[in-house]
C-alpha cells in the first residue's frame, strides 16, 4: 500500500508519520480547520465570511490550553455562533 501523497499547498510526504508532522506543523491552521468542521456540524449550516470573527474568538481563548478538543467543544458550545444560528 502506497501511504505517500500531496497536500494542496504541495507539500510532499511519504507515509502517515510525515503527514502527521506535516499537519503539525501549523497547529494554528489545524485548530481553525477543525474549529470550522465542528462549528458546520453543530450548526449544520456553512462558514460565512461574517463568522470569522466568531471563530477567532473561539481560537483565541482556546490557545492558551493547546487548541485542545473539549476547549474547543466548549468555546464552541457558548459562542454566538451555536446559540443563534
Amino acid at each position: 500500500m502506497d501511504a505517500s501523497g500531496e497536500l494542496a499547498d504541495g507539500r510532499k510526504f511519504t507515509d502517515i508519520r510525515e503527514l502527521k508532522q506535516e499537519l503539525l506543523s501549523d497547529p494554528d491552521q489545524l485548530a481553525r480547520n477543525l474549529t470550522e468542521q465542528l462549528i458546520i456540524y453543530a450548526t449544520g449550516a456553512p462558514i460565512r465570511f461574517s463568522d470569522r470573527p466568531p471563530v477567532a474568538q473561539i481560537l483565541a481563548r482556546s490557545k492558551a490550553d493547546g487548541y485542545g478538543v473539549r476547549t474547543l467543544i466548549h468555546e464552541i458550545v457558548r459562542s454566538d455562533l451555536f446559540l443563534n444560528k
